[in-house]
């Protein structure tokens, strides 16, 4: 069910409310319809909101070691991987470095995926020999 059509007849309710409110010449039926109007309102802003409340408070959790899934699933994956393990290496890298290190280019980046299987893996074992010792 789509909430927005019962919340805007909620707010509609409630501008209806204090507007009679503010004609009416009683206090105290101006005073009481003037606060079913503000309980009316509330009731649709709260309505209107009710999702956007509920996503707030649900912390999405990193799942543990999320780059070595994506590695691992990179290799598995064949060829079509490499982009996905230069990706994750180069995060990893601006990670440890706070994006201090200029980022490969993407000629440079292209010419790695498209390398022979040895070179990419040379580089690779470079890459994470290097991570490990600067952590």
């Amino acid at each position: 069910m789509r909430e927005e059509p019962v919340a805007f007849g909620f707010l509609l309710l409630g501008g209806a409310s204090a507007a009679i409110a503010a004609a009416t010449h009683d206090l105290g039926i101006a005073t009481a319809l003037a606060a079913l109007g503000a309980a009316l309102g509330g009731i649709g802003v709260l309505i209107l909101l009710s999702p956007v409340i509920g996503r707030a408070h649900a912390v999405e959790a990193p799942m543990v070691g999320a780059p070595l899934v994506v590695l691992r699933e990179s290799f598995q994956s064949g060829p079509l991987g490499r982009q996905a393990i230069v990706s994750t290496v180069a995060s990893l890298e601006q990670t440890r470095t706070r994006g201090a290190e200029a980022r490969m280019s993407p000629d440079e980046e292209r010419r790695l995926i498209a390398s022979p299987l040895d070179e990419f893996r040379a580089w690779l074992d470079e890459r994470l020999d290097l991570l490990e010792r600067e952590t």
